[in-house]
């Protein structure tokens, strides 16, 4: 059973470095920015956590800086 659980964990961190590597450091660095949304919209849709007010104004300002530095790169 461990060993189960330990590669639910581990593949997704090698996925996830694997595709950094794909991408140039700019560009993977924005999407560090993205795992507390990514975590949080889960938690909401499969696990019926609540989320408040703060959360949609936090995401808000992340992906306005998000944008913004998108923008700036073009």
């Amino acid at each position: 059973m461990q060993e189960i659980r330990t590669s639910q964990l581990a593949l997704p961190e090698i996925w996830g470095n694997r595709g950094l590597q794909l991408l140039n450091a700019a560009s993977g660095g924005v999407f560090f920015f993205f795992q507390p949304l990514a975590g949080t919209l889960l938690g909401w849709l499969l696990l019926e956590e609540k989320v408040g007010g703060t959360f949609w104004i936090g995401a808000f300002l992340i992906l306005a800086g998000v944008l913004l530095v998108m923008k700036e790169k073009n």
